[in-house]
C-alpha cells in the first residue's frame, strides 16, 4: 500500500502557520527516524513479510490436535478437473475477498491491509514451492508465521477448524493449477469470434459467480455485494443505451475488459481479445431479449454526450438546486447515502443496496471524469433505483449542472493514508468536542477497513470501509477526533446529543400547502445493536518490534480498545485477550471522556484521556516520541454487526510530537 504525508491546509494567520511548521517538522523527523528504523531492522527476508522462504517453513505442525510432518507431504486427495471445480468453489466462498477472483491478491479487501494479500501468480509466491508449504500457510495463518516475521501484522487467518483436510487440499490444488494458467502468457487466438469458444470461456472463468445458466447464481454470489449480473435478464448497469434497454455488443465487451470497481467483478482484460468477443456472442444467447431484439429489427439507440461546458459558480448554485429537490432523497443532502428515501430501498437480502455515497468517487462504477458522471445521469443504472434523467425533463445545461455540484461532494482525489500518525502537541486544554475549530487546524488521517472475515460470525457486506482520525496532546491529555460515514444513526442518539438527518426533499411549488402536514411524534427508542467504534493499543509497549495480533490480541499478548458505543452514549476502557475475549475495565480504572454528533450520514467523536494512568499494568501508557501501535474497529448496528461481525485494520505505527 503506497503512503505518503499530506501537507495541512490551515488559514493564512500567523499562528496556524507557525502551527503548521511544527508539524511540517515532527513529521518530517518522524518518517525519517521510521524509514532509518525500518531499513535498519529488516532484513531482505522480512521485506517479503506476507511470502516466507521454503526455508522458514517448520518440520511440523500441529492441525486439529494432530501432528502432521511437513516433510516431504504430499496431497493425500486424487487430483482431477472434479477436485478442480470443487477447489474453486472453496476458494471463492473463503479467500476471493483478499486474494482476488483472478488469484493476484487484489481482491475486494485487498487495500485495506498491509502487507497485502499474497499474489499467488508471482513465481515466489507459492509456484517455486511445494505443496506442503501451502498446506502449513492455510493451516495456520499469520499467526503461525515465524517469530522473525511478528509483529503479526498479516491478516492472513488460520483456517484450521475452518477448513476440513480435504478442503484445503482441494483448494491448494485449485491455487496452485489455476495460478500456472492465469501466470502463463496468453497467445491471441487469430480466429474468428466464435459462440462455442464463447461457452467455454464463459464455463471457466465466469459461471463460478454468474452460475452456469447465466442466472447469476454461483456459488461466488454468496460472497458478492451487489450479486453477480444476472444475464437472463439481458441488463447491465453500465451502458450506452437508455434505462432498461439492452446494452450493445460494445457495452458488453467493455464490461468484461474493465470489470466493476468496488465488487468483487475483476477486469478480464488478460484475456484474449478473441474470447472475450466470443464471450460477448455467448452472454447474448442466455437472454431472449436480444434474439426479439434482432427478429423486430430494431437498432439500438445511443445515449449522446455533450461537450461539458466551462464550470460557473451559477452553474454550480444551479445544480445544487436541481440535486436536492431530485437527488438527496437517496443519496441525501451531502451525497453519504442517508437520503429519506433511502431506508425504503435498501435490502441486503434482495441486493436492493445503498445508493452511491457521492464522497467516495474513487468507488463509482463507471468513474468519476465529467462525462462519465454525465453518462449515468442520462442513463440511469438498469435493474436499480437509480433512474434516468430523461431530456424530455432535463435538458443538457441541467445535468451539467448536476454533475458541477456532484463533483463538489468529495475530495479531488482518494486520500492516502500516512506513514506515520503524528500527534500535534499543543499548549493549553484540548478541545472535547467534534465541532471545536480547532480541529480544523490538525491534519486529517485516512485509515481503510475491511470486514472481520477470520471468525465465522463476520460481515460479509460492509458499508463503512473507512475512517478519518485526527489527534493532539498537551503534555498531560491526548484527544482523538474520529469521523466516518454511516447512513443510519441509532435514533437514541437524538435524545443526548446533535442529530441532522437528511431531510425529504421539497415538493414542486404546484404541489406544496400553505400547512405543512403534521408529523407523527418518533418514539425514540435505541437500535437492538449500538452503533461503536473502537481505538485499539498494545495494553504494553515493549522495547522489541513485536506487537499483539491486530485482530484484538491473544491471551499473551492483550490490548486496550477504547470502545464508544451510541447506547450508552459513552466511551468505555477495555481490555481484550481476543476477538470474543474482552474484559470491561472496573469503574475506577476508567479515563475516558467523549462527545459524539452525527450529521447527514457521517457521525462525528472526540475521546479524550490522560496520557499516564494508575493502570499501567492494563492500560496504554503515552510517552512522547515513542512509536505507538494503533488500530481501528466499527460495528454498524444498524446492520445487525456485533461482536465479531465489524470492521477491522491492522496496526499503523503513531508518535506523539
Amino acid at each position: 500500500m503506497p503512503y505518503i504525508l499530506v501537507p495541512q491546509k490551515v488559514e493564512n494567520s500567523e499562528n496556524n502557520i507557525y502551527m503548521a511548521s511544527k508539524t511540517i517538522r515532527a513529521k518530517t523527523y518522524a518518517f525519517i527516524i521510521a524509514v532509518s528504523l525500518n531499513l535498519l531492522s529488516h532484513t531482505p527476508d522480512t521485506f517479503a513479510f506476507n511470502s516466507p522462504s521454503e526455508s522458514d517453513m517448520p518440520l511440523g505442525i500441529e492441525v486439529n490436535g494432530q501432528s502432521t510432518s511437513l516433510q516431504n507431504l504430499t496431497s493425500p486427495i486424487t487430483e482431477s478437473n472434479q477436485i478442480l471445480v470443487e477447489g474453486s468453489k472453496i476458494y471463492i466462498q473463503n479467500c476471493v475477498l483478499c486474494h482476488g477472483d483472478l488469484l493476484d491478491g487484489k481482491g475486494l479487501y485487498s487495500e485495506s491491509f498491509s502487507p497485502p494479500p499474497t499474489n499467488f501468480l508471482l513465481p515466489q509466491s507459492i509456484l517455486s514451492k511445494p505443496k506442503s508449504y501451502a498446506y502449513w500457510r492455510i493451516m495456520k495463518g499469520g499467526l503461525g508465521l515465524p517469530k522473525k516475521y511478528k509483529p503479526w501484522n498479516s491478516a492472513m487467518p488460520s483456517w484450521e477448524g475452518v477448513l476440513t483436510e480435504e478442503q484445503a487440499w482441494k483448494v491448494i490444488h485449485f491455487i496452485y493449477e489455476k495460478s500456472k494458467e492465469l501466470s502463463s502468457p496468453t497467445t491471441q487466438d487469430v480466429s474468428e469470434p466464435s459462440l462455442e469458444n464463447g461457452e467455454k470461456v464463459y464455463s471457466e472463468n465466469c459461471s463460478v459467480c454468474h452460475g452456469e445458466k447465466g442466472a447469476g447464481d454461483g456459488p461466488g454470489a454468496k460472497v458478492s455485494s451487489p450479486f453477480p449480473r444476472n444475464f437472463i435478464k439481458g441488463h447491465i448497469k453500465l451502458r450506452s443505451t437508455p434505462f432498461g434497454k439492452i446494452p450493445t455488443d460494445k457495452d458488453l465487451f467493455d464490461a468484461i475488459t474493465n470489470g466493476s470497481k468496488g465488487t468483487t467483478m475483476p477486469s478480464w482484460e488478460h484475456l484474449a481479445e478473441n474470447d472475450r468477443h466470443s464471450l460477448v456472442l455467448y452472454l447474448k444467447t442466455l437472454s431472449k431479449k436480444f434474439e426479439k431484439f434482432i427478429k423486430k429489427g430494431k437498432t439500438h439507440k445511443i445515449v449522446v454526450i455533450t461537450d461539458p461546458p466551462k464550470f460557473t459558480l451559477a452553474s454550480l448554485e444551479r445544480g445544487k438546486d436541481l440535486f436536492i429537490q431530485n437527488c438527496s432523497a437517496c443519496h441525501g443532502v451531502r451525497g453519504r447515502s442517508d437520503g429519506a428515501s433511502t431506508k425504503k430501498i435498501v435490502n441486503i437480502a434482495t441486493d436492493a443496496i445503498w445508493p452511491r455515497n457521492l464522497s467516495k468517487p474513487w468507488k463509482f462504477r463507471r468513474g468519476d471524469k465529467r462525462k462519465q458522471i454525465f453518462q449515468t445521469l442520462r442513463t440511469g443504472l438498469s435493474l436499480t433505483a437509480m433512474p434516468r434523467f430523461s431530456p424530455r425533463i432535463f435538458n443538457d445545461e441541467q445535468i451539467w449542472d448536476l454533475v458541477h455540484y456532484v463533483q463538489t461532494l468529495s475530495p479531488s482525489q482518494k486520500p492516502k493514508t500516512p506513514e506515520i500518525f503524528n500527534v500535534l502537541k499543543v499548549d493549553g486544554p484540548l478541545p472535547d468536542d467534534p465541532d471545536d475549530p480547532a480541529w480544523k487546524t490538525v491534519d486529517s488521517n485516512f485509515y481503510l477497513l475491511a470486514g472481520q472475515i477470520i471468525q465465522s460470525e463476520k460481515v460479509t457486506y460492509p458499508i463503512i470501509d473507512n475512517v478519518v482520525v485526527k489527534a493532539m496532546h498537551n503534555g498531560k491529555d491526548i484527544a482523538f477526533y474520529l469521523h466516518w460515514d454511516d447512513p443510519t444513526v441509532d435514533p437514541i442518539l437524538k435524545k443526548s446529543t446533535t442529530v441532522e438527518e437528511s431531510p425529504a426533499p421539497p415538493l414542486p411549488v404546484h404541489l406544496q400547502t400553505d400547512q405543512p402536514e403534521e408529523q407523527p411524534t418518533e418514539e425514540l427508542k435505541p437500535q437492538e445493536f449500538p452503533d461503536s467504534i473502537a481505538i485499539q493499543f498494545p495494553a504494553t509497549i515493549n522495547d522489541g518490534n513485536e506487537k499483539p495480533y491486530f485482530l484484538n490480541g491473544d491471551s499473551e499478548h492483550p490490548v486496550n480498545l477504547w470502545k464508544w458505543s451510541s447506547h450508552p452514549m459513552k466511551a468505555l476502557e477495555m481490555t481484550t485477550k481476543g476477538i470474543m475475549k474482552i474484559n470491561v475495565q472496573k469503574d475506577s480504572s476508567q479515563n475516558l471522556t467523549s462527545k459524539a454528533s452525527f450529521k447527514y450520514g457521517r457521525y462525528f467523536l472526540v475521546m479524550k484521556r490522560p496520557l499516564t494512568t494508575s493502570d499501567a499494568d492494563i492500560d496504554i501508557q503515552f510517552r512522547p516520541g515513542q512509536t505507538i501501535p494503533i488500530a481501528f474497529n466499527i460495528w454498524n448496528g444498524s446492520a445487525g454487526e456485533t461482536g465479531s461481525k465489524k470492521v477491522i485494520s491492522n496496526w499503523f505505527d503513531m508518535i506523539l510530537e
